[in-house]
């Protein structure tokens, strides 16, 4: 893969960009170590590059760097994962609320259509469509809010979540899915103290799942 822009730091985005959702989508294991020179052959570029964006993966928790041998995933602990599903629980429930006092009838339809999107079954990327979509369902409420840090925080939570999320999802898909209908439903029907409650326990649910990956 050749990657071409007009300056370094874009190429960089770029290179971060496209190794983040390698790992989100469990492109690579655990156990694999990622090197610099692996980064630069595969887009073509120079270890300057190459060491920027992986150092913005460190930074942003997806990796971490090992002396001498190159960058791992980083594999959340138990403690962090109830740690960042409950800020993820606290930032959702807090974006629905906002989205039913002040979201637009449009806004909210906009939501219940991407609850309602369906997935190609036969796709051989079947489970990667459904972590996008997981992914675009969440934010989506969120950026009702219009609330830049908001926004920010949770696509941050989501990213770190993103991998193990899509474990759960080739075991839970059907579970989840139907989530997102009742969500995109109590929304529409501007029923707040539902809307609230489903988010919290799909959340608690996701939690404890996770527990046992």
């Amino acid at each position: 893969m050749i990657v071409t822009s007009k300056n370094g730091a874009s190429v960089t985005d770029t290179i971060a960009e496209q190794l983040r959702n390698n790992i989100n989508n469990c492109v690579y294991q655990y156990e694999h170590f990622i090197t610099e020179a692996e980064i630069s052959s595969q887009f073509q570029v120079s270890r300057t590059p190459a060491r920027e964006a992986l150092n913005t993966l460190c930074q942003e928790g997806l990796l971490v760097k090992i002396p001498r041998k190159g960058y791992t995933i980083k594999k959340l602990t138990l403690a962090e994962l109830q740690q960042l599903c409950q800020y993820r629980s606290i930032l959702e429930c807090g974006a629905v609320e906002h989205a039913i006092r002040y979201g637009s009838d449009s806004e909210l339809e906009r939501i219940s259509e991407l609850a309602n999107k369906k997935i190609d079954m036969d796709d051989s990327n079947f489970y990667n469509q459904y972590n996008d979509l997981n992914f675009e369902f969440h934010l989506s409420i969120s950026r009702i809010t219009k609330n830049a840090y908001l926004i920010s925080a949770l696509e941050n939570v989501m990213n770190l979540l993103r991998r193990d999320l899509l474990i759960d999802g080739h075991l839970n898909l059907e579970l989840a899915l139907n989530t997102h209908i009742q969500i995109a439903n109590a929304l529409k029907k501007r029923d707040l103290e539902q809307a609230r409650r489903i988010t919290a326990d799909q959340i608690d649910f996701v939690e404890k799942r996770l527990y046992l990956h």
